[in-house]
């Protein structure tokens, strides 16, 4: 004697599907205000890349590429002030102890920005693999 089966309900998957959509959609916005607030605020700065350093000499400092050339030029230019010595490794009577946490700071928010780029770039990209997801899910015929 056979049983008759019920149909499973589609509604389940449609709402998870939906659900997982907008959570993308959210990641994605997310990811663009993200890249575009960290790039305002770079050009609020109006930092150039140096021109001795090793890429994008010249260029302004708007993304993350160029923050992390200037980051590196900055990390370069204070150990050669310092003999190849950090902030931490100065002496606390060195005149060049300034000098050291001040491109200490700036190279750390250069590198902040450059990982905020990173962090935005990866929201984004999840909230477009989400919505498609999703998409598929909510869409999906049994």
């Amino acid at each position: 004697m056979t049983t008759p089966s019920t149909p499973k309900s589609p509604v389940v998957p449609r709402i998870a599907g939906l659900l997982v959509a907008v959570i993308g959609i959210v990641f994605l916005i997310g990811g663009i205000f993200g890249w575009f607030t960290v790039r305002a605020e770079l050009i609020d700065e109006n930092i150039t890349v140096s021109d001795d350093a090793d890429r994008f000499a010249g260029d302004r400092v708007d993304g993350p590429l160029s923050a992390y050339s200037q980051a590196e030029t900055v990390k370069r230019h204070v150990l050669e002030a310092t003999d190849g010595k950090t902030y931490a490794q100065l002496d606390m009577d060195d005149s060049n102890r300034d000098l050291a946490l001040q491109g200490s700071t700036v190279r750390s928010a250069l590198m902040t920005s450059t990982l905020s780029f990173g962090v935005s770039a990866l929201a984004g990209t999840s909230g477009v693999a989400f919505t498609l997801i999703g998409g598929v899910l909510a869409v999906r015929r049994r």
